[in-house]
């Protein structure tokens, strides 16, 4: 008859341990979130599930859809729980959430919130590129989505294939008493976009090379062959015209140039 006893108290603990089981999985600790997303889980044997932001009020959350990946922990699989929230509503920076199981509080951690500094935006459209995501064979493009309050995947395409700002050309320092030319090509290199340009004093006969990743229309370009150490930012800020900044020149002694000055290129090749 003990044995018996001993089994019978041991499915009892078993039943016991699978009625606490459960897990919210989303928003993971430290995670950062943004816009209007959800909030998840599942518990195999709840009431009521809760939640809790910093030290608001507790929001019910509704509990029971079908989540068939709990089947093996729980028996059945109505264990679901979901509800959206939008993140906006929440200043930038770290944040607490707490989840309540039948008034209980299972899970207490921080996540992190990025926004834009409203609620709700209305009105915007733009859009950006993931290169190399989410492997080097792939490039992603995101698109903001106003419903979501967030940047969403709108394109999946080989690595490489997307277009680069029209860099290509060559380029003469407008409004200079000097003979400067300046000849760029936008491309790839290791999979990354990037920017080769080929500068051309032909006051002194001289001839440099550098180059830099491209990240939209803006690249930091350095000095890839010859003694001096030359660092610019070009910008393409119009389709006929690049704004070059110097940000370095060493040995300082040696350079016509200086950290800060900013030239204008203008494009020479009737584009």
């Amino acid at each position: 008859m003990r044995p018996r006893i001993f089994i019978s108290l041991l499915l009892a603990a078993s039943a016991g341990a699978a009625l606490g089981k459960g897990s919210l999985e989303n928003p993971k600790p430290g995670d950062y979130v943004s816009g209007i997303g959800t909030i998840y889980g599942w518990n195999c044997d709840a009431s009521q599930i809760e939640i809790q932001i910093d030290d608001g009020g507790r929001i019910p959350v509704p509990y029971g859809s079908q989540r068939g990946d709990t089947n093996k922990a729980c028996g059945d699989i109505d264990n679901g729980f979901v509800t959206q929230y939008n993140f906006g509503l929440l200043s930038n920076g770290e944040h607490r959430i707490r989840l309540y199981v039948d008034d209980k509080k299972e899970t207490d951690r921080t996540f992190h919130v990025s926004n834009l500094g409203k609620p709700y935006l209305r009105g915007l459209q733009g859009s950006a590129l993931a290169p190399g995501f989410p492997d080097d064979e792939h490039d992603i493009t995101l698109t903001w989505s106003e419903s979501t309050q967030n940047f969403q995947i709108s394109k999946i395409e080989p690595a490489g294939n997307y277009p680069l700002p029209d860099f290509n050309g060559i380029w003469r320092v407008k409004d200079s008493i000097g003979d400067v030319l300046f000849q760029t090509t936008a491309g790839y290199r290791n999979g990354k976009p990037w920017l080769t340009a080929t500068l051309l004093d032909l006051d002194f006969n001289a001839l440099q090379m550098f180059s830099g990743e491209l990240k939209g229309k803006k690249a930091i370009i350095e000095d890839e062959y010859s003694s001096f150490d030359t660092v610019f930012e070009l910008e393409l800020t119009k389709p006929s015209e690049i704004e070059m900044t110097v940000i370095s020149c060493e040995p300082a002694a040696s350079c016509n140039i200086n950290a800060g000055e900013v030239y204008l290129f203008v494009r020479q090749d009737g584009k």
